[in-house]
């Protein structure tokens, strides 16, 4: 498979899959793939993994940057979940008193 590590990016699983078996070898194609996968290549078109990949950063930058009123949404949901129980708490109080 070293012959094929320039094409790789513009191949798909299935044609990377009929490169490997005219190779000799001998895996079936669900193993095959989970083998790739675990050696942390995953066979897809290149380009559109390198797309999908772009993607999944910048989407994470932006959720990462995002704020309501100056304040990390993060901190406001870990601060809204304490008032809750907070509430929970004293209303459980109350009715054991």
């Amino acid at each position: 498979m070293e012959k094929t590590v320039e094409l790789d990016k513009k191949l798909t699983a299935n044609q990377l899959f009929k490169i490997y078996k005219d190779e000799g070898g001998t895996l079936s194609f669900s193993e095959w793939l989970t083998r790739e996968k675990t050696k942390g290549i995953f066979p897809l078109n290149g380009s559109l993994n390198e797309e999908v990949q772009k993607t999944i950063v910048k989407t994470k930058k932006e959720d990462m940057n995002k704020t309501v009123l100056g304040f990390p949404v993060r901190t406001l949901v870990i601060v809204g979940g304490v008032i809750v129980a907070a509430i929970i708490i004293s209303k459980v109080m109350k009715k054991k008193a």
